[in-house]
């Protein structure tokens, strides 16, 4: 009865065993998740994950994805050795519905509900070393957090019609 694993789903990806020593209260729930990664997803934003009487299903519960396709430039051409690396480590990661390696790009389409371009960033960073770090490659990526933060923000916010426009 040591074990730390309980058969509760993820309340971020819906995985079905989750860690009990990565659980959070919310709002005087006990919420449980997979990963460091699904927990801090939930913390930033619990209001994607949980709804409320008064607003309704959250996104996540309503079932909605966010499907986003980017192409990630990296430092240089990598090996083939590397490139096998880096598909079997991003394949790992909730969310990634697709991903390629053409030359010196990467390409990739996840679901923002589950994981962020910066978590994809980091883990090619530990993979295969480091990203273009050419002005406009920083520029864009910088960008492209700051929307997708912005875009969470706005599903995360509970009105009536929570997660629509």
């Amino acid at each position: 009865m040591g074990s730390s694993m309980t058969t509760k789903k993820c309340t971020v990806c819906s995985l079905p065993n989750t860690d009990k020593t990565l659980s959070y209260c919310y709002q005087g729930v006990e919420h449980y998740f997979c990963s460091p990664l699904c927990q801090n997803r939930f913390k930033t934003h619990p209001h994607l994950y949980v709804g409320d009487p008064q607003h309704g299903l959250a996104p996540k519960q309503k079932g909605d994805v966010l499907i986003k396709k980017r192409r990630i430039r990296l430092l240089s051409v990598i090996s083939n050795d590397a490139r096998a690396r880096l598909i079997t480590a991003i394949t790992k990661l909730m969310g990634v519905q697709d991903i390629s390696i053409e030359g010196d790009e990467v390409l990739v389409v996840y679901d923002l509900m589950k994981i962020a371009l910066e978590d994809i960033e980091a883990v090619i960073v530990k993979s295969v070393g480091q990203l273009d770090e050419a002005v406009t490659e920083k520029i864009k990526r910088g960008f492209i957090h700051y929307s997708e933060e912005c875009e969470l923000d706005n599903l995360a916010h509970l009105t009536k019609d929570s997660g629509s426009y």
